[in-house]
Parts: C-alpha cells; sequence; structure tokens
C-alpha cells in the first residue's frame, strides 16, 4: 500500500467482530449452560466429569477468542509495528525458513522433554507393555495372550527403539520431538499449494509452538505419528498429479493404518482432493485404486498374521466394535465411557473376536433403531473431539493426582486453551476470507482450499460415527493452522 492510500474504514467488519465477541463473552460468562446442553442430547451423562471439563474449556476458550476480536474491531492488528511484524514472513529462503521453524519447533519440544513427567500414564501403558512383549520376542501379545486389540503400528515403532536402546523414554521421546518438528516445518511447502509462501511460513510457526503438540512429544501416544504422516500423506496427493505420487501415498497411508486406522480414510479424501482439483475421472479413479492397493498391501501381512493367530478375517485390530459400541448405545454420551458392569454387554462377553462382532451388531441395530438419537449424539462427539486442546497435560496431571476439572484450572491448560482459541478464530477468518476460492482454484496455481480440508472433514466424519475424544483432533490442527495462516498472512 502506497504512503498516499487511504485506507477506508470497515465499520461493517467492526460490528461483526463486536457482535461475534458479545457472543463469545456471553458463552464465557456462563450465561450458556454447557453441561447441560450436552445432557440435553444425551440419555445419561457419565463421566460428569468429562462434561465439565470440556465445559470449562470452552469458556475459556470463548473468553480469549471473545478478546480477540474486540482487538480486531478496534483495530490493532492494522497499526504499522503489526504490519511490519507480519510482512517479515514474506522475506527470507524458503530454505532458511524451513531450517529456522524446524530449530524453533525442535528447541521447544526437547525442552518440554526435560521438564514433562514420564510415562507411561493412564493408555500409554498398553502400548508399553505390547512393545515390551515384541522387543523380548514373545510376540504381539497382551499377558502372555496373543492379541489384535490395539493396532500393531506404533507398538512396533517402541519396540524397536527398545530392542536398540533398552526399555528407556527417552530416545522415543527425542524421535517423537524430531517427527513433531519435521510436521511443522512441511507446513511451509503445504501452505504454499494453497496460498503464498508466508502463510506455509506462518503455519509452521503456529504448529511449532501450539502447547498441546509440543507436550504430546512427551507422551507414548502415536499422536505424533499419526499427524506427520497425514500431513506427509497430503503432501504426495497435492503436489504431484501422476501414479508416483500415488503409490508413495499409498505405501505411507499403509503403513499409518498399521498405527492408527481410521488414517485409511486417505483414500477416499485423496480421490475427492484430486476432484477439486479438476482431474479426469479417469485419473482421479486411477490414482484412487493406486492408493488403496498399495496401503492394502502393506497391511495384508499384518491381516495374514491375524488369520493364522485367530482364524478369522481381522484387517488390522479388534477394537473397531468395541469403538463403535461406545458410540451408540442407549447410555453413550459421545465421549468415552466403558462401563465394567452388567449394563455393558459387551464387559460381559468373552474374547476380543466375539466383543468386536457383538459391538457392531449392537451398534448398528441401535443407530437403525434409534435414528433420532444417533443424530443428536453428535453434538457432544463435536463437543468432546473439539472442545479442548490440553489432553496431553491432562496426562501429566494424573500422573500429580489432579482430577480433570481441576487441571482445566491450571496454567498449562489455560495456556494451550488460548492459544488453541485464537487458531479457531484465525481458521474461521481464514474460511471467511477464502470463500471465493474454497471450491476453486486461486491465481498462480493455488489449490482450493477445500482441497486442503477434505482430510479433517473426512476424520471428523468419522468420529461422529464413533464417539468423540480431545486427543481425535490433534493431526487435524495443522491444516487448520495453513487455513488460519491464510487469514494472519492478509492474502
Amino acid at each position: 500500500m502506497g504512503s498516499g492510500t487511504v485506507r477506508k474504514f470497515d465499520w461493517r467488519g467492526v460490528l461483526w467482530n463486536l457482535a461475534g465477541a458479545g457472543v463469545l463473552g456471553a458463552l464465557a460468562a456462563g450465561f450458556c449452560d454447557i453441561p447441560g446442553l450436552l445432557a440435553a442430547l444425551t440419555p445419561r451423562l457419565e463421566p460428569t466429569g468429562s462434561a465439565f471439563f470440556i465445559a470449562e474449556q470452552i469458556r475459556w476458550a470463548a473468553g480469549a477468542a471473545a478478546v480477540f476480536l474486540v482487538l480486531r474491531a478496534t483495530g490493532l492488528f492494522n497499526i504499522r509495528p503489526v504490519r511490519n511484524a507480519v510482512s517479515l514472513l514474506g522475506r527470507g529462503s524458503a530454505g532458511r525458513w524451513l531450517v529456522a521453524i524446524f530449530l524453533i519447533a525442535l528447541a521447544v519440544r526437547l525442552g518440554y522433554v526435560a521438564v514433562a513427567e514420564r510415562p507411561p500414564i493412564s493408555d500409554e501403558q498398553y502400548y508399553d507393555g505390547l512393545a515390551q512383549a515384541l522387543a523380548a520376542g514373545e510376540g504381539y501379545t497382551a499377558g502372555g495372550v496373543a492379541t489384535a486389540y490395539w493396532p500393531v503400528g506404533y507398538p512396533a515403532l517402541l519396540a524397536a527403539f527398545y530392542a536398540v536402546f533398552g526399555h528407556y523414554y527417552l530416545p522415543v521421546l527425542l524421535f517423537q520431538s524430531i517427527l513433531g518438528a519435521a510436521t511443522a516445518a512441511a507446513l511451509l511447502l503445504l501452505g504454499r499449494e494453497f496460498g503464498v509462501p508466508a502463510a506455509g511460513r506462518a503455519a509452521g510457526l503456529i504448529v511449532a509452538l501450539a502447547p498441546n503438540q509440543v507436550a504430546y512429544a512427551a507422551r507414548l501416544f502415536p499422536a505424533v505419528v499419526t499427524a506427520f504422516a497425514l500431513v506427509a500423506i497430503v503432501l504426495l496427493i497435492i503436489k504431484t498429479r501422476g501414479f508416483r505420487g500415488a503409490a508413495a501415498a499409498g505405501l505411507a497411508t499403509g503403513a499409518a493404518a498399521l498405527v492408527a486406522p481410521v488414517m485409511l480414510i486417505s483414500v477416499p479424501a485423496a480421490m475427492g482432493a484430486d476432484a477439486l482439483r479438476r482431474f479426469s475421472v479417469f485419473k482421479v479413479i486411477g490414482r484412487g485404486v493406486v492408493i488403496a492397493a498399495l496401503a492394502l498391501a502393506v497391511v495384508a501381512p499384518w491381516t495374514y498374521r491375524n488369520w493364522r493367530v485367530f482364524g478369522a478375517f481381522v484387517p488390522i485390530s479388534t477394537n473397531g466394535g468395541v469403538n463403535l459400541w461406545i458410540g451408540n448405545n442407549p447410555n453413550a454420551t459421545g465421549a468415552y465411557s466403558y462401563p465394567t458392569s452388567r449394563i455393558n454387554p459387551l464387559f460381559m462377553t468373552e474374547g476380543e473376536l466375539a466383543r468386536d462382532r457383538l459391538g457392531r451388531e449392537f451398534s448398528w441395530y441401535f443407530m437403525k433403531n434409534n435414528t433420532e438419537q444417533f443424530l443428536l449424539l453428535v453434538v457432544p462427539k463435536f463437543a468432546y473431539t473439539y472442545g479442548a486442546d490440553v489432553s496431553a497435560f491432562q496426562y501429566g496431571d494424573i500422573a500429580r493426582g489432579v482430577d480433570s476439572v481441576a487441571s482445566a484450572r491450571r496454567f498449562p491448560a489455560r495456556l494451550a486453551q488460548s492459544y488453541y482459541a485464537l487458531l479457531w478464530a484465525g481458521f474461521v477468518l481464514g474460511l471467511i476470507r477464502t470463500r471465493r476460492r474454497f471450491f476453486r482454484a486461486g491465481s498462480e496455481g493455488k489449490l482450493p482450499v477445500a482441497a486442503l480440508l477434505v482430510w479433517p472433514a473426512a476424520l471428523t466424519l468419522v468420529y461422529l460415527v464413533f464417539f468423540g475424544g480431545c486427543r481425535f483432533h490433534f493431526p487435524m490442527l495443522p491444516f487448520m493452522a495453513v487455513t488460519a495462516a491464510l487469514a494472519i498472512t492478509d492474502e
């Protein structure tokens, strides 16, 4: 903008920002009974602590977002120092930014690993136990019994580290720190496909410093691995037009599916992205078939192992039916709830194969005969999936004996949730600013924004069918960051 140009006062933007701040401020002040709303949509709210934890996080996030909108309405982000700071994202070579983002992300993660509570806590104990059995040559067993309940990918990764370094967690946490830093740096490449170099750089910095993304480097959960794999798969798809890129994406999809079966959603998601790029029907279907075929080829040896062990067709794991039942039964809340009593028919069933089969049967019966309740459960499932971004800190608090509600009021949770709220505000603004090319390619070869968001949209739909959990949105956050960066960089 030239020095003689006068910026026109955007009174409509001011009103919209103030209106949004008012709504969010009312939510933060407690005018909306969030636990009551969730209870109204579910027949039984259990455990109640989860609902109050989510409510606490949503209210705090609403307050942070309201402050952001008020500051935006006052024009704070249009003053010269702020504009100059944002303009720095457009300077310097891509290579230097790639290294800088990687090193910043790595330093923050290593710093947190140095002070965090050591695993294993909660579900980490299962991954750790399975990995120890593999490293000891006992096969994929739990308590000496062959299992396929948990996907094998992440325990196998842990087992590889245990076999080389012994049963020490630090090498695994260092590897996850490097992988998390690589994910942040890769967004520089991803952002360029949908905006400008500055957008990719801003997205990389957002993920590099995101508190919950940082904290998961210190936990024995597959979240960091799946996030890196998903970003890599998307890069392989959107940066290529031929079948070699699809083949590489298929291999990556198969490997990621062994860590988290939900990653198989990349097959239809990739086809959707190719369709949005205006590829021919032949190419869309052809690339999709290549991805699916190579993904299945990677998974096939594990499927064969399951056939040999169980005498049944188990593609990856036996927890699909159980997870489907958790989100779809007369007492479902939308969150993880697995009662250890007679009200849970799966708990009373012996054998993981029988539980898996029974879970699918009961779930489909419930969805078919309780359609209204199934649809109402979508709201709490979404709330439990996207309501909070502090789950990694929760696991550390568990070790200290801090309950979930108290954990939500601690400084790390407040910091992480405030950061998350600003990301959501930027994500919504990014959607608004890119609405003209959401389904249409922009100038200079920019891809439609919908081609980026098809993966998180597909994953979200899966969780709206199963059940919600705070850590489930972890691999979607990088894509939200890219969208938010399009608003931050004023492109």
